[in-house]
Formats: structure tokens, sequence, C-alpha cells
């Protein structure tokens, strides 16, 4: 694979991924909770959630690397990325920094570290097999 170079990350199909992730593992995880999975027992919602955004990024994943056909490892990285930034700057936004109110739960680094894990890797997997069925190759 000769295409994963920073000049072939495609800023646009990112974002677009980086979207159609987070729609698709929310729709997944609202079936779960209308199909009564999660809610049970701790452990077992971590592997539920998990599962969901896994798909979620996957999904997205493979729409930006079968529309690019180059550098899949690079993009599903910069779309699990994205989702450190958004995170970063919803908490300074909204997490009430400069109000000093917080609304949002503590985010333990062990949790912050599976989510980045399963997010890169679930994107990074599709972005490869997207890449894979793309009928035209950029190189």
């Amino acid at each position: 694979m000769h295409t994963e170079h920073l000049t072939n990350v495609k800023t646009y199909w990112v974002v677009s991924g980086w979207f159609i992730s987070v729609a698709v593992a929310s729709a997944v995880l609202l079936f779960m909770e209308g199909l009564g999975l999660l809610g049970r027992s701790e452990g077992l919602d971590a592997v539920w959630i998990s599962v969901g955004v896994g798909l979620g990024f996957g999904s997205g994943g493979f729409f930006a690397g079968f529309r690019t056909a180059a550098a899949p490892i690079l993009h599903g990285g910069a779309i699990a990325g994205t989702s450190f930034v958004v995170w970063f700057l919803s908490n300074i936004v909204l997490g009430g920094v400069t109000t000093g109110v917080s609304a949002w739960e503590p985010l333990t680094i062990r949790a912050a570290a599976l989510a980045l894990l399963v997010q890169g890797g679930a994107a990074m997997i599709g972005c490869w097999l997207g890449y894979r069925y793309a009928p035209v190759r950029v190189e």
C-alpha cells in the first residue's frame, strides 16, 4: 500500500466519516436501549456500548475509506482524533471551565483510553475495508 501519506488525507471525508460514525453509533445504541440490552449491569453495558461504538465507527470509516480510496489508516486515525478534538472542545465550551458549573460526569483515563482505542481501531478497520472495496484507487 503506497497511499499512506498525509497529503492524501482529505479533511472533508474525515469530518463526513466522523458524522456518519456518530450517527450510526447513536442509532445502534438507541436500538439497543429499545431492546432493553442496556441498563442491566455496568460490565455488560460497557460491552454493548463498545459494540455499538465499534459498529458506528466501523461504518463511518468504511464510508471514508470507500470515498477516498487512499490512506485508510491515516483517515481512520483522523476520525478517532476528531472525536478527541470534539470531546475536548465540548468540555471547554459546555463543561463548566468558563462558568465553574459542570454538568458532565468525570471520564476516567481508563474509560477515555478504551473509547479512543475502540473508535480508532474500528475506524481504521472500516477505512481499510472501504479502501479494499473501492472501485478506483488513487495512487
